[in-house]
Formats: C-alpha cells, sequence, structure tokens
C-alpha cells in the first residue's frame, strides 16, 4: 500500500507575489506567508523541485498528484525531480519550520 500526496506544490501560491484572486488558493497563500520558506523566493522551478521532492521524501508516500492545465508541465515537473533526493538537512530544516508556525488547525484541503 502507498500514500498519494495531493496538491504538493500547493497550486504554487506563492508564485505571483501576491494573494491569488480565487479563494481556494487564499489558505495556502496565507499559509506560505508565515510559513516563510526560504527556498519559495527562488526560481519558480527550484521552489517546484524541492516541493516535490520534498513530498516525495516521506516515509509512505510513493506519488504526488500535481494537478495542471497545462499538460507540458507533467514532463516539466518530472525532469525536476531529476536532481535527486534533497539533503536531509533541508528535509529537517523545512519540517522544522512547519512545526514551529503550523497550528493543529493546519489540514489538508480536499
Amino acid at each position: 500500500m502507498g500514500v498519494i500526496a495531493k496538491r504538493p506544490i500547493a497550486n504554487a501560491a506563492w508564485k505571483t507575489g501576491q494573494k491569488p484572486v480565487s479563494a481556494y488558493h487564499h489558505v495556502y497563500w496565507d499559509r506560505l506567508q508565515q510559513l516563510q520558506y526560504d527556498f519559495l523566493s527562488d526560481a519558480l522551478a527550484k521552489s517546484v523541485s524541492i516541493a516535490l521532492r520534498f513530498t516525495l521524501a516521506q516515509p509512505g508516500v510513493t506519488t504526488a498528484i500535481v494537478g495542471t492545465t497545462n499538460p507540458d508541465r507533467w514532463t516539466g515537473n518530472a525532469r525536476l525531480l531529476g536532481d535527486g533526493p534533497l539533503d536531509p538537512k533541508l528535509i529537517e530544516q523545512i519540517r522544522a519550520r512547519w512545526k514551529s508556525v503550523a497550528t493543529a488547525d493546519w489540514v489538508g484541503q480536499i
């Protein structure tokens, strides 16, 4: 049995630098503003690469669903995984930041 991670890049809500128009994305935007992950200020491709690789590094996760309206993004996202596994120190930094900021009501959207 495996785990499917849904929306591992949070609809790239951070990419424009301003709160998205769609209210659906506001939860992601608000949380990312509080988390202030350093890697989200990198180029979009690098940020997405780290988010995908972090997600797939989690125990039990066997696949990730990254929705898109652009069929070319599938191959682009797959190429981003070519950077290989994330450094365990970066994984721990991401987890530590989450633990220091997230509240109990930060549950996923379905």
